[in-house]
């Protein structure tokens, strides 16, 4: 006969209950964020629309900027994954720029008006625009790093190409803003090919050969 299954210890029922309430605060602040500017929520409606009180929040979060930067943690997960195809250089350049800006364009679909807010904070806060900045230099990075690559194989002739993937990058987060930080949404579609044109003009001269 088998032995009865353990009760979780009191301990680890807590550390359930601590990643729940955690979940449910930035599940709450990313709703409310949809509607409000992130200057103008109320964090009293966080913790309300959380089921949690002041007190619970404050055991997670130190202030507002902390769940911020929570906040900026997940999502830049998600925007580092984007574009890994041609980032990783495994077939048609074409195909995958295309295909990285529409991974792209989505992401700020679902994540606009977070993004936003972010955006917002890091012109106030330095704590938050230190850490948006270190997530751009990384998309940055990684974009110099492929097109070095293609203007090494002969199928770009970008000069800069630290530069011109900086201006890429900083590009891409202002036109995709404008378009998704705040409602009325712009149509994903045309902005996914407007991107696609001006990244493949700008890495390749056209469609790379």
């Amino acid at each position: 006969m088998s032995a009865p299954a353990r009760r979780p210890s009191t301990v680890a029922r807590r550390r359930v209950q601590r990643e729940a309430a955690r979940r449910a605060l930035l599940a709450a602040a990313r709703e409310l964020l949809e509607r409000h500017a992130w200057y103008e929520l109320p964090l009293d409606e966080v913790t309300t629309r959380a089921g949690l009180s002041r007190t619970v929040f404050y055991r997670h979060f130190g202030d507002r900027q902390q769940l911020l930067l929570a906040l900026l943690d997940e999502i830049g997960e998600d925007l580092t994954a984007t574009g890994l195809r041609w980032k990783e250089g495994t077939g048609d350049p074409a195909e995958e720029v295309a295909a990285g800006l529409r991974e792209l364009t989505e992401t700020y679909v679902a994540h606009g008006r977070l993004l936003q807010a972010l955006a917002d904070a890091a012109g106030q806060d330095g704590e938050v625009r230190a850490m948006y900045a270190r997530l751009a230099d990384g998309l940055s990075a990684t974009v110099e790093q492929r097109i070095a690559s293609e203007v090494a194989a002969g199928r770009s002739a970008v000069r800069d190409p630290r530069e011109v993937a900086r201006a890429l990058v900083w590009m891409n987060e202002r036109y995709l803003l404008a378009a998704f930080g705040r409602p009325p949404l712009a149509d994903p579609e045309p902005v996914a090919a407007a991107l696609a044109e001006v990244w493949l003009a700008t890495v390749y001269g056209a469609r790379p050969a």
